[in-house]
């Protein structure tokens, strides 16, 4: 009998629901708005030129295939293992397997470039521009993403709804600041950083008058540009955290689906305004990952004061950024044990709902990768350290949104096989007219991934961050997990499990949508 009541207190213990419907769409903008938003945003531009708004506003519409196609699943399916339990699903434990673990290493990556982020800003804020001012302020992030992931998930959630605010309202700020500079209501140009720059619509003069429209947009070329989209692509991860926070959310039907829908259309629009504003304002070539391009612009139109608040911003997106990363890699973790596609020990919960086990192995990966990073910058095997981690992040990261859309093109199918016709049996469903999104959405993301491999060719000096190493990495990172998980099956190793329907009680495909059509 004892044994008996073990067991049903084992099935029964869940993720606690700790997060309220409004934070849920913060931490969503919380896992995109980080460092790369500031200073990624500033490689990007000075790389690709002009030509980087079209990048994101291609990528915006990525972002909008994927939430929809995640909403489609979310509200119609319901799952508490993050996409793995879709992908599991639907794509089959193999695939799931390679997508699962390669999330986790994208996070895995981009927490210490984010803490890496932190250590750029507090030296220029300090001025201690040591090394070991640099390898301790890093280390010092890492230990606050520590301490505050070991908490319970509503600290979590009250700090990074908190910090995704700031970051929104810093922004916003940007944009009335930068529009009337634009204009010419304030403003006062440094001509030894500018030029000369005419009173009134001053960007047309900045970056659009060179000798062609083609120079002017691609500056450096188009091929590059296509190389540097993974970054683009990394800039905008996070938004998937929504759904990894759907399990904890104290009213996931309501609150997901109008998270997903209200995140794509602000995370465009504090995007693209933004963009087209620096454009308008600030050289390109003057561009840089070292700080903050929203910073430099302040900067140069004699807004100090504005200047320090941008730089000190990147801070708290950098420490926000890492923060919801860290949590959406461990609820990842956590499904692919549930899955059984990762050891049965990460997948427990302490008595509060919280998944230690899975904090802990997640924290020990990310501090061996930051000192090993670290070390390796320091004797020149990295030339950017930052940048690297981006390309590895974004490649990675960028396949778990393709097996979202995916999941949801095999959800759709099966529904056709079973007799059903998606666009009347849904409640929520992506509308006929838009479904062609998320199929640009994934072909989209795959070109961007191979073109990664080409870095070395189109970019020799290296200033897209892309390569053949960073890409065998990143495949090894989806491959190896997919043969591991061959292996074991074929050994007889892997576990009997029934994924997280049979933990949290949720239906499976067929038990949801029973064949009609036999």
């Amino acid at each position: 009998m004892s044994e008996e009541k073990k067991v049903v207190v084992e099935e029964t213990t869940e993720l606690k629901r700790g997060i309220k419907g409004w934070q849920v769409a913060f931490i969503g903008l919380g896992g995109v708005i980080g460092s790369c938003y500031f200073l990624g945003v500033g490689w990007v531009i000075q790389v690709m030129g002009p030509a980087s708004f079209l990048a994101f506003a291609v990528v915006g519409v990525i972002v909008f295939g994927l939430m929809i196609a995640y909403a489609e699943l979310l509200v119609n399916l319901p799952r508490k293992g993050s996409f793995i339990a879709y992908t599991s699903e639907f794509l089959g434990p193999t695939v799931s397997a390679g997508m699962g673990w390669s999330f986790w290493f994208n996070w895995v990556c981009y927490c210490p470039s984010e803490a890496i982020a932190v250590s750029f800003v507090l030296q220029e804020l300090t001025g201690n521009n040591s090394t070991v001012a640099y390898i301790a302020f890093a280390l010092g992030t890492m230990a606050a993403l520590t301490l505050i992931n070991l908490a319970a998930v509503d600290v979590f959630a009250k700090i990074e709804s908190g910090l995704a605010i700031t970051k929104v309202i810093v922004i916003i700020i940007f944009i009335l600041v930068g529009f009337g500079i634009w204009v010419g209501i304030w403003g006062n140009p440094d001509s030894t950083i500018l030029g000369t720059v005419e009173d009134g619509f001053k960007g047309v003069g900045i970056n659009f008058a060179n000798e062609s429209m083609y120079q002017n947009i691609f500056p450096n070329g188009f091929a590059i540009c296509l190389v540097l989209m993974v970054v683009v692509l990394v800039t905008f991860q996070g938004t998937e955290i929504v759904g990894l926070a759907a399990s904890e959310s104290q009213n996931p039907d309501e609150a997901v689906p109008r998270a997903c829908r209200s995140v794509t259309y602000r995370i465009v629009g504090l995007y693209l305004v933004p963009i087209l504003l620096v454009l308008l304002l600030y050289p390109t070539d003057l561009a840089t990952d070292a700080t903050p391009v929203f910073s430099d612009i302040m900067k140069a139109y004699g807004f100090d004061g504005f200047a320090v608040v941008f730089l000190a911003i990147v801070l708290v997106a950098a420490f926000s950024c890492a923060n919801t990363g860290f949590y959406g890699t461990v609820r990842a973790m956590y499904g692919l044990s549930v899955e059984g596609l990762a050891p049965k020990f990460l997948s427990n919960l302490t008595k509060t709902g919280n998944p230690r086990n899975a904090v802990l192995f997640t924290l020990l990966f990310m501090w061996v990768v930051l000192i090993l990073g670290l070390l390796s910058e320091i004797t020149g095997l990295f030339a950017s350290l930052y940048g690297t981690l981006l390309c590895l992040s974004g490649f990675t990261g960028t396949l778990a949104w393709v097996g979202i859309i995916a999941s949801q093109k095999r959800f759709r199918k099966k529904l056709k096989a079973n007799g059903y016709n998606p666009d009347e049996c849904l409640k929520a469903r992506v509308k006929p007219g838009m479904a062609w999104i998320p199929w640009f959405a994934m072909i989209a993301q795959l070109a961007c991934l191979i073109m990664l491999a080409f870095g070395d060719i189109i970019d020799p000096e290296g200033n897209a961050g892309g390569g053949i190493v960073v890409f065998s990495v990143a495949c090894a990172a989806v491959f190896l997990p997919m043969i591991g998980y061959k292996i074991a099956k074929s050994m007889g190793k892997i576990r009997d499990v029934h994924g997280s329907q049979t933990k949290d009680h949720e239906l499976t495909f067929e038990e949801a949508y029973p064949p009609i059509n036999k």
